[in-house]
């Protein structure tokens, strides 16, 4: 429960993350604090080999939102933040 939460997230830079998937695979990362309710988006882009061929299965995702393209892309954004707005991602 939220409000079992301790203290400590009540003070700025706590984000929470998601994933927003639209038409034709593409998609759009979100990183929200927790207590301001700043948001930061991620430019999620397809990955190189996207569409050039048949999927292998249980392949690499491709699309630009797989576990390795958010990381990246959360990685580059999270750089550009003061490190008092560093605490906690979930």
């Amino acid at each position: 429960m939220i409000s079992q939460r301790p203290a400590e997230v009540a003070v700025p830079g706590h984000w929470e993350g998601d994933l927003i998937i639209g038409l034709n695979s593409s998609a759009i990362g979100t990183l929200v604090e927790r207590m301001t309710r700043f948001t930061l988006l991620l430019h999620l882009l397809p990955m190189p080999d996207h569409g050039s061929g048949a999927r292998a299965k249980n392949g690499p995702a491709l699309a630009g939102h797989g576990a390795e393209a958010v990381r990246d892309a959360i990685a580059v954004k999270v750089a550009m933040l003061p490190e008092q707005m560093r605490r906690s991602l979930t």
